[in-house]
C-alpha cells in the first residue's frame, strides 16, 4: 500500500475525491504531535510500502508561492539540545537530518524533471520570520519522516510553497492561497505522481 499523508483538509480536499487502488489517503491534523501519533497508529495496524508527503509550506527565497518543491532532507527548527552536545534540531537516537528515500526521488524526478528541492524545517509555530538559509517550513513534516525512518518505510515529501518569508501582506495572502489555489495544485500533483499506480 501507498499511504498519501497531509495535515489539513484544505491539502486533500481534491485528492481525496480520485480512488484509486492500493492508495491510502491520511489526514493528521496540524503540528507535530498530531502528526506524529496519526502516522504512528496507522502503521501499527496497516502494511504499508511507501509514504507521500504532500501539502502546503512557507518558504524562504528565492522560491516563489506556487512552486513545487520536492523534500531532499527534513529536520526540526524548534528542537535544542545543544547544550547537551547534540546537534541543534537532533533529537536523541535519531540522526540531526532526515533524507528522502532515494528511489522515491529517483522516481519523482523521472515524473517532474523540473521540480525544485529542498531542506524542510518544522516546528509548532507558523514562521514569519525571514532566515538566512534557502528552506521550507511547515508545523508536521520532520515528525512524519521521524515514524517512517523509526519504522524503516521509505518517505518522501513534496510540497507547494503557500507563502514566502518577508512578503506583503502575509497572513492574507496565505489564507488566499489555501482557500483554491493549494488545493489544485496538489490535486495536480497527485495525478501525475499516482497516475500510472
Amino acid at each position: 500500500m501507498i499511504l498519501v499523508v497531509a495535515a489539513m483538509q484544505e491539502e486533500i480536499k481534491l485528492i481525496k475525491q480520485h480512488i484509486m487502488k492500493d492508495i491510502k489517503i491520511l489526514l493528521t491534523g496540524v503540528g507535530k504531535v498530531n502528526a506524529a501519533m496519526v502516522l504512528a497508529d496507522f502503521l501499527a495496524k496497516n502494511e504499508v510500502d511507501a509514504i507521500y508527503n504532500l501539502g502546503f509550506a512557507g518558504a524562504t527565497q528565492p522560491f516563489d508561492v506556487g512552486d513545487l518543491v520536492m523534500v531532499t532532507e527534513a529536520s526540526y527548527h524548534d528542537f535544542d539540545l545543544s547544550i547537551f552536545g547534540f546537534n541543534k534540531g537532533q533529537v536523541p537516537g535519531f540522526p540531526t537530518n532526515f533524507t528522502s528515500d532515494m528511489n522515491l526521488i529517483k522516481k519523482i524526478d523521472q515524473l517532474l524533471p523540473n521540480i525544485k528541492t529542498g531542506h524542510l524545517y518544522t516546528g509548532d509555530y507558523f514562521m514569519t520570520e525571514n532566515l538566512d538559509d534557502a528552506c521550507l517550513l511547515d508545523m508536521e513534516g520532520t515528525a512524519l519522516y521521524q515514524v517512517a525512518y523509526h519504522n524503516h518505510i521509505p518517505i518522501i515529501s513534496i510540497k507547494v510553497v503557500s507563502d514566502v518569508m518577508g512578503m506583503d501582506q502575509h497572513y492574507q495572502s496565505y489564507k488566499k492561497f489555501e482557500s483554491n489555489l493549494g488545493a489544485n495544485l496538489l490535486d495536480e500533483l497527485f495525478q501525475q505522481v499516482f497516475k500510472e499506480v
